[in-house]
């Protein structure tokens, strides 16, 4: 006599996470470092679709933080590029700050540090095929002439440095509104069908990386990370508004990383390029002596599961 069998149990749902940030270089950067570590969820882009949301990770949208929050969703909200502006948090049932060792700062109460939130496969570039530029501005608005114009002036320094030693141009990282960057490339003077320009919404800087020889980058806390994870030699540009310039304040003075001086971008150039290994060099130690193994990402993952399994 046959023994019955057992309908198997059908597999219980994946728990749904909303995975959301600004529109910007860093926040989506710190998004995608994030989203790699939580692949046993279904992670979504729609707030308001399909079945109930179990938990959100937010990177520096503050108003959608809120908006959750308010809605009874839990959220862990990141700040991607440092303590909010005014160091004012959205409600959140978990704050994550994103700031590396090699930075320093005193820690502030509810906030978790994370220390580097970096790629998940930090790999050195295997190539040097030329220059990668990256340049924030993601509140440009096109009928601000002077701010067009100063953007403009800073991307055509950038590809210059770029291409200081006869390399090409790998690819510039424009991190503006649509509406604004055929004005800012405009004020660039570049030839913009030879100029390779990628939106933050169509490629990642880290593979770029890859193959380059040199970052130009605006003053971001991404940047240094990219940079340092591939080993790349990094140059700054100056500040384009005063949220870059306290950043790159605080970057100079904990790294002292090469800024690029307008009037001699090869120059400048080249001085980041020698600098390059003992630059990298201080950077590994400082983070190993501030205890930053480089797992921000994991932390802010490890928190959004707590979260699942407890919300509140």
């Amino acid at each position: 006599m046959s023994s019955p069998t057992t309908a198997p149990h059908p597999a219980p749902p994946r728990l749904r996470v909303l995975a959301a940030a600004r529109p910007t270089l860093e926040s989506r950067a710190a998004l995608r470092h994030v989203s790699a570590h939580l692949t046993e969820v279904e992670l979504t882009a729609e707030p308001d679709a399909g079945p109930a949301l179990g938990a959100a990770v937010v990177c520096d949208d503050d108003v959608l933080a809120a908006r959750l929050s308010a809605s009874g969703v839990p959220v862990v909200f990141v700040a991607s590029g440092g303590p909010p502006p005014g160091d004012t948090w959205p409600p959140s049932a978990v704050r994550c700050l994103h700031r590396p060792g090699w930075l320093g700062g005193q820690r502030a109460m509810g906030v978790h540090t994370v220390g580097t939130i970096a790629p998940p496969r930090a790999a050195r570039a295997r190539a040097a095929r030329g220059a990668v530029v990256q340049l924030s501005t993601p509140d440009l608005h096109p009928a601000d002439h002077a701010a067009v114009a100063r953007a403009g002036a800073a991307l055509r320094a950038a590809a210059e440095a770029a291409r200081y030693d006869g390399k090409p141009l790998l690819g510039v990282v424009l991190d503006a509104p649509v509406p604004a960057r055929s004005a800012l490339l405009s004020a660039a003077g570049e030839d913009t069908s030879a100029l390779p320009v990628i939106g933050v919404e169509e490629a990642t800087t880290e593979r770029l990386l890859a193959e380059a020889s040199l970052l130009v980058s605006s003053p971001l806390l991404t940047a240094v990370n990219q940079a340092h994870a591939a080993r790349v030699p990094l140059l700054l540009l100056p500040a384009l508004d005063a949220d870059q310039a306290g950043r790159l304040a605080g970057i100079t003075e904990a790294t002292g990383i090469e800024v690029l001086d307008a009037a001699a971008p090869d120059t400048s150039a080249a001085r980041a390029v020698r600098g390059a290994d003992p630059l990298w060099n201080s950077i590994s130690r400082a983070l190993e002596h501030a205890g930053d193994d480089r797992r921000g990402a994991q932390r802010v993952a490890r928190q959004v599961r707590q979260l699942l399994l407890a919300p509140f």
